[in-house]
């Protein structure tokens, strides 16, 4: 007898488990399909930072998304722990923004103009950053403070909410999709490696794969794989204070497993032929990109010198032709939702996303966002290709 649910979601990332998750806490029948294994996309090698303040997020409806979907982590987070038993490294914590040039001093103050009515936040200068932390470099030149920020560990993340999910009813199976059951216009299921599953509705929620289903769509999910690495070191020095960030440097994280989280690489550090080799060759971690990041952290806090490396991660982050998600229903389908295209923000974007999908799939709308355009799939209904280097350059993890 073939399987059925009501919702398939494809892909087992923070995204998809968001969105079995937000489906299955309002009693909806899911199956949870991954080919490999919970987490082996762009989420295991994540930095998981809730910044709200780098240049991915815009004015208007990208930054409104960003916002609510912080506001999720808040009761989602205990809830499961709660419910798994999992500790998810969450803190929340004050954040520097940090100008070590005009240059990023000029970006950060342009972006303050319009961040700053809704994000308690204040420009301070070198001598009150080095306050707060007397080990940064003398070439800070001044930086923004954010009386808030935080971060967890994205693998964890995605575990519990997978764990969670099946606490909730759903159900994870770990096939490869060959295919969508539809009949004209209407999605009745998915093909898998093994039978047919049976379904009312279909959610594509496979990272950097999702582009493999525009030829079973006849409309382009245009998703590239861009590169990304960072570096978990031992610290033997007591732990930052707050969370950092620079434009040009990076993260720097004092992890509440001791461990401290520095990079990532990402368009700004690549060309266009290094950028975009594809997912095999992002799982690579490279002696350059090693380099380039510890020097950069360095540059930032000298005393790293001292810190020994644990661990480099690469993988690849879903990127979109304009950096932002794609969320929504699928043009000329019924029953089917695409929620890929997340690039850096998968993470933070990830709890916003379930409740958006789900909203899309009980009630046909939502109002947790009051415009989705600039989200929604159509606006590539005629798409033929994009300059995704640009895109790439925007990243600021």
């Amino acid at each position: 007898m073939a399987e059925t649910a009501d919702v398939v979601v494809i892909g087992a990332g923070v995204v998809g488990c968001s969105v079995a998750y937000y489906l299955a806490r309002e009693d909806v029948n899911v199956i949870l399909l991954e080919r490999e294994a919970i987490g082996s996309g762009a989420s295991a090698h994540a930095t998981g930072s809730l910044s709200l303040l780098g240049a991915e997020f815009t004015a208007g409806a990208s930054f409104h998304m960003a916002r609510a979907s912080y506001a999720e982590f808040v009761q989602l987070v205990p809830e499961l722990e709660t419910a798994t038993g999992m500790d998810l490294l969450y803190q929340r914590r004050p954040s520097l923004r940090l100008a070590l040039d005009d240059e990023e001093a000029d970006l950060i103050k342009s972006l303050m103009v319009w961040q700053e009515p809704h994000v308690e936040m204040h420009w301070i200068d070198a001598q009150e950053v080095r306050s707060i932390e007397p080990r940064l470099s003398l070439n800070i030149i001044g930086a923004m403070y954010e009386d808030e920020s935080a971060q967890l560990d994205s693998y964890r993340f995605n575990l519990a909410l997978a764990r969670g999910a099946e606490l909730k009813g759903a159900s994870v199976l770990y096939r490869e999709v060959t295919g969508l059951v539809t009949d004209g216009p209407t999605v009745r299921g998915v093909k898998t490696a093994g039978e047919d599953i049976h379904c009312d509705a279909v959610v594509v929620a496979a990272g950097t794969w999702s582009r493999a289903f525009s030829s079973w769509l006849d409309f382009p999910v245009p998703v590239r794989p861009m590169k990304g690495e960072r570096l978990l070191l031992n610290y033997p020095g007591e732990p930052l204070p707050v969370l950092i960030s620079s434009p040009k440097r990076g993260h720097m994280i004092s992890r509440k497993d001791g461990l401290t989280s520095v990079g990532s690489t990402g368009g700004r550090d690549y060309d266009e032929k290094e950028l975009f080799l594809g997912e095999e060759f992002d799982r690579q971690p490279t002696e350059t990109a090693r380099l380039e990041l510890l020097q950069r952290a360095i540059d930032v806090l000298p005393d790293l010198e001292r810190a020994e490396l644990v661990q480099q991660l690469a993988g690849s982050r879903p990127l979109s032709p304009d950096s932002k998600p794609i969320i929504g229903p699928a043009p000329g389908w019924k029953g089917v939702h695409l929620a890929t295209g997340h690039t850096t923000k998968g993470i933070h974007l990830g709890p916003v996303t379930g409740r958006i999908i789900a909203d899309y799939i009980r009630r046909g709308s939502t109002d947790v966002v009051a415009d989705m355009s600039e989200f929604l799939p159509d606006r590539f209904a005629d798409f033929a290709d994009g300059d995704y280097l640009t895109a790439a350059r925007s990243v600021d993890e």
